[in-house]
C-alpha cells in the first residue's frame, strides 16, 4: 500500500505541472493545436519507454476494443480539460477537474462497494466545494467559464479511471498510455478539421512548454497505471487527483490569479474531500 500511495503522489506532481505547462500553451497557440501537438509529444514518449521495456503487446481479442473504449473517456475528458484551462480561471477549474476521485467513488457505491462514512463525507466535501468555488463573494457571481467544462473532466475522468484498472491488467502499465495518446491525437486531428482555427506561429518556448508538459504527463500515468497494481485503485486514485493543490499553487505563484476568501475555502474543501477519499 506504501508503494501506491507514493506513485499516486508522484502522478499528481506530473498532472499538475503539466497542467499548468499546457495551460500556458492553451493561452499562448490555442487549445486545440495544443492538444495535437502534446498528444504527438506524448507518442513519442511513451514510445521511447515501450522500446526501452519491451513489453509484449497482448493478443487481438474482446480486450482491445475495451481499452480503445476506455480511452474514448480519457479524450472526452482530456478535450473538455484543455478547453477549460484555455478559458477559464485555473484556480477554480483545476480543482473541479480534479473531483473525479468523488465520482470514482460514487461509482464504486453503485457498483455495490461498501464505503465507509470517511468516504462519504469526503465527497460531500467536493460537492459542496465545487459549489462554494463557482461563487464569488457575497452574491457576486466569479466568472464561470470553464465550469461546465471542468464538471465533464470529472465525469469522463471518473469513469475513466473507473474502468483502466482492468485494461492496465492485460496490457501492462505502458501500452494503455500510448492507446490513449493515439486515441486523443486522432480526436485532435478531427477537431482541427471541423474547426479550422488559425494556424499558430510556434516558437521555441511554445514547443519547451509542450515537450516539458507530454513528459510529465506521461510519468504520471506510468506512475498511475504502476501504482494500481500495487494498491487500491481507489486510493490511488484519489492521491494523484490531489494534483489540483499543484496547479492551484502555480497559477496563483506565477499567473497571479486572484480568488476570494470564501472561493479558496471551496478550493480547501474539495482538496480535503479528495483527501477523505483516498482512506480506506
Amino acid at each position: 500500500m506504501s508503494m501506491g500511495i507514493i506513485y499516486g503522489l508522484i502522478a499528481a506532481l506530473g498532472w499538475g505541472t503539466g497542467d499548468f505547462l499546457i495551460t500556458r500553451a492553451t493561452r499562448q497557440i490555442g487549445w486545440q493545436w495544443t492538444l495535437l501537438l502534446a498528444q504527438l509529444t506524448g507518442i513519442v514518449a511513451i514510445g521511447l519507454v515501450l522500446l526501452g521495456r519491451s513489453d509484449p503487446l497482448p493478443p487481438w481479442g474482446s480486450v482491445w476494443p475495451m481499452a480503445v473504449a476506455v480511452n474514448l473517456l480519457n479524450l472526452t475528458g482530456t478535450l473538455l480539460l484543455y478547453r477549460a484551462f484555455a478559458i477559464g480561471t485555473l484556480a477554480i477549474v483545476s480543482p473541479i477537474s480534479a473531483s473525479f476521485a468523488a465520482v470514482t467513488a460514487a461509482l464504486a457505491l453503485l457498483d455495490g462497494e461498501q464505503l465507509g462514512a470517511i468516504t462519504l463525507a469526503g465527497t460531500g466535501l467536493v460537492i459542496g466545494g465545487v459549489v462554494v468555488v463557482s461563487r464569488g463573494p457575497g452574491k457576486a457571481r466569479a466568472d464561470l467559464r470553464g465550469v461546465p467544462e471542468a464538471i465533464g473532466v470529472a465525469i469522463s475522468f471518473g469513469l475513466f479511471f473507473w474502468l483502466i484498472g482492468d485494461v492496465t491488467a492485460t496490457f501492462g502499465i505502458a501500452w494503455p498510455v500510448l492507446i490513449g495518446r493515439i486515441v486523443t491525437a486522432l480526436g485532435a486531428v478531427m477537431i482541427l478539421v471541423l474547426s479550422r482555427p488559425a494556424r499558430p506561429r510556434l516558437g521555441a518556448a511554445h514547443g519547451g512548454l509542450i515537450i516539458a508538459a507530454s513528459a510529465l504527463d506521461t510519468i504520471a500515468f506510468l506512475s498511475f497505471n504502476t501504482g494500481i497494481t500495487t494498491a487500491y485503485v481507489s486510493v490511488v486514485t484519489a492521491l494523484a487527483s490531489i494534483f489540483s493543490a499543484v496547479t492551484v499553487v502555480l497559477a496563483w505563484l506565477v499567473l497571479r490569479e486572484r480568488l476570494a476568501r470564501s472561493q479558496w475555502l471551496g478550493v480547501a474543501g474539495i482538496l480535503a474531500g479528495v483527501l477523505l477519499v483516498s482512506l480506506p
